[in-house]
């Protein structure tokens, strides 16, 4: 008798399904962009009000929703690529590339913002930096390993 056991494919897809959640929950809370902005001027204690504040909040937040998306989409496909068992190809490295930069973006946006606007935000800010230096340091190991599996290729 095969008792259920948790493997890394089931890992792999469960990682997958969570990536299409937070895809779905970053699209509802971009088309609720407006009301968010709303909410958070009219509850919270930002260090500026008025109407240039309510803007600049609604474009941050749709900048940090197109870097989540794209972020997202290449963490998408990295699971599906390591899924088929495709680990170190240089596809891996840029998807990885891609996702760093993607922190480091919400980073820079984050920060200031948390500095003039609203204090959490630097916090957002800071946590995004500490993620991309972990990717990037993931991506500088996947992409010294698909050298050496491409030398391995080449040796006789």
């Amino acid at each position: 008798m095969k008792i259920w056991q948790w493997d890394d494919r089931k890992s792999i897809t469960l990682t997958r399904y969570v990536v299409v959640l937070a895809i779905l929950a970053s699209a509802v809370a971009a088309v609720c962009g407006p009301w968010l902005v709303t909410w958070l001027m009219n509850t919270r204690h930002l260090r500026a009000s008025g109407p240039a504040v309510g803007a600049a909040l609604l474009v941050l937040g749709y900048l940090c929703a197109a870097l989540a998306f794209w972020m997202l989409y290449n963490l998408y496909r990295f699971l599906h690529r390591l899924e088929q068992g495709q680990v170190f190809v240089p596809q891996t490295v840029q998807a990885l590339r891609r996702i760093s930069w993607c922190c480091v973006g919400a980073a820079l946006l984050c920060l200031p913002a948390g500095v003039l606007l609203y204090l959490p935000f630097a916090f957002l800010g800071i946590a995004a930096g500490f993620m991309a230096l972990l990717v990037r340091v993931l991506k500088n190991a996947f992409a010294q390993a698909v050298r050496m599996k491409d030398e391995l290729d080449y040796t006789i």
